[in-house]
């Protein structure tokens, strides 16, 4: 499912937990992750941050691994936060729109648990299918309801019980050094219709180019017939050009570059361009966007 065109915000809340850890180490931490993900950070109001994402699915994305992430004073199993994906309602003024996502953020995180990532309903409505929506109550505050973010990861067989499966939360992903790959997802436009397609250790290789027979066939005259291939490798993915005119790579934070008969890492999210650089909203560019797995 292609990502919704809504922007949105997450709102994350430090919480006082009885555990030793510095709350700008914390922050720190989770600056670094929003930016690797596209994201801002636009306000901070004691341990309140409000972050602004491109959209509700990179939001839910982002939240996933801030509650996953490591820090000092961590213990396993104790969250410290909670936090709350909203997207931006439309037809509004961006000021306007950014203060009616928080207040309904705001309404919603009151009801969370430690641990929780939830959402308004509305939201809910857009995130991609990879995420699953528990709809219940949290401990402790009983007969409030929530809309809480999970991520389902693959099935995996109990020890003692093999023919039972046992599902994952969301906020109990791996650690990025556990993880044991990452997937990278990619969309295009084809004939006024978007198109994705995935790429992980089990489909290693993506090719491009004008040619029909290529995974991503680009109709211009600026791509070469096998112009390039993305390329899954010792857990990162690469982009190589093979080109007459060059690939352009435009992350969606940091600087752009330009490929000519050589490699390199792929950014964690962006677009990118066979032969000329383009809008990333225009039909020729490869829209793409690096998140784990957890299998």
């Amino acid at each position: 499912m292609p990502p919704s065109a809504h922007k949105a915000i997450l709102l994350i809340e430090l919480l006082d937990v009885g555990l030793p850890y510095a709350a700008a180490e914390v922050i720190k931490c989770y600056a670094a992750i929003v930016s690797a993900h596209g994201g801002n950070h636009i306000n901070a109001v004691g341990k309140k941050i409000v972050c602004s994402l491109g959209n509700p699915n990179a939001a839910a994305e982002t939240a996933c691994e801030l509650m996953a992430c490591n820090f000092p004073g961590k213990k396993p199993g104790r969250p410290i936060s909670r936090m709350c994906v909203c997207q931006l309602p439309t037809g509004m003024e961006n000021k306007d729109a950014h203060t009616r996502a928080i207040s309904g953020a705001v309404r919603e995180l009151i009801k969370a648990k430690a641990g929780q990532i939830v959402t308004t309903q509305e939201t809910a409505a857009n995130l991609s299918a990879q995420f699953e929506i528990k709809f219940g109550v949290p401990d402790g505050i009983t007969g409030v309801r929530v809309f809480e973010i999970q991520m389902p990861v693959k099935p995996q067989p109990k020890p003692t019980q093999p023919e039972q499966t046992e599902w994952y939360e969301a906020t109990r992903i791996a650690a990025p050094s556990d993880r044991p790959g990452k997937r990278l997802r990619l969309l295009w436009r084809q004939r006024d219709l978007k198109k994705e397609i995935v790429l992980h250790s089990a489909h290693p290789v993506i090719t491009f180019g004008r040619e029909g027979s290529n995974d991503i066939a680009i109709d211009s005259d600026m791509a070469s017939r096998r112009h390039g291939h993305l390329e899954f490798r010792e857990g990162s993915i690469y982009i190589i050009d093979d080109s007459t005119n060059g690939t352009f790579v435009v992350p969606f934070t940091g600087a752009k570059f330009m490929l000519h008969k050589s490699e390199e890492l792929l950014p964690p999210r962006g677009h990118f361009c066979l032969g000329v650089e383009r809008d990333a909203n225009h039909p020729h560019a490869i829209q793409f966007i690096t998140v784990f797995s957890a299998g």
